[in-house]
C-alpha cells in the first residue's frame, strides 16, 4: 500500500474540516449523521492525530496556532464519541457542539487566511 503523501495529508486534513461549522446546523439530519457522525469523525481520529499535525507543521503547511487549535478539536470531539451528546439533537442544539463547529470554522478561516486558494490547491499536490 502506498504511503499518504504529505499533500494527501493536508487535503484530507481539509476535507475534515469541511465536514464541520456552523452550516451542519441547517443541514437534514441524514446530511448531519454522514457528514459528523461518519465523515467528520473519521477525519479526526485519523488526519487531526499529533503525527499528522506534526508532518504537516514540520513542512510549514500548518503552524504552532493552527495545530493546537487541531488538537483541541480533536480532543474535544473525540471526549462527545459514545456519550449522551453523540447525536444529531446534540449537534444542533448543544454548547458543546457550538463550541466544536465555530473551532472548526476558525481553523478554517486561519488556514484562508495563511493561504491561498492557489497555494492550498498546490501544497495538496505535495509529495
Amino acid at each position: 500500500m502506498e504511503k499518504l503523501s504529505i499533500g494527501g495529508k493536508f487535503d484530507w486534513f481539509l476535507d475534515t474540516l469541511s465536514k464541520s461549522g456552523i452550516f451542519v446546523k441547517k443541514l437534514s439530519d441524514t446530511e448531519i449523521e454522514t457528514y459528523i457522525f461518519e465523515d467528520f469523525i473519521v477525519g479526526v481520529i485519523s488526519f487531526m492525530h499529533t503525527k499528522n499535525l506534526q508532518e504537516l507543521k514540520e513542512y510549514g503547511i500548518i503552524d504552532d496556532k493552527i495545530m493546537k487549535m487541531s488538537l483541541d478539536l480533536r480532543e474535544k470531539t473525540m471526549k462527545l464519541d459514545n456519550t449522551d451528546l453523540w447525536n444529531i439533537e446534540s449537534v444542533k442544539h448543544s454548547s458543546v457542539w457550538l463550541g466544536i463547529l465555530v473551532l472548526s470554522d476558525e481553523l478554517k478561516s486561519l488556514i484562508n487566511t495563511k493561504w491561498t486558494v492557489e497555494e492550498i490547491d498546490y501544497l495538496k499536490t505535495v509529495k
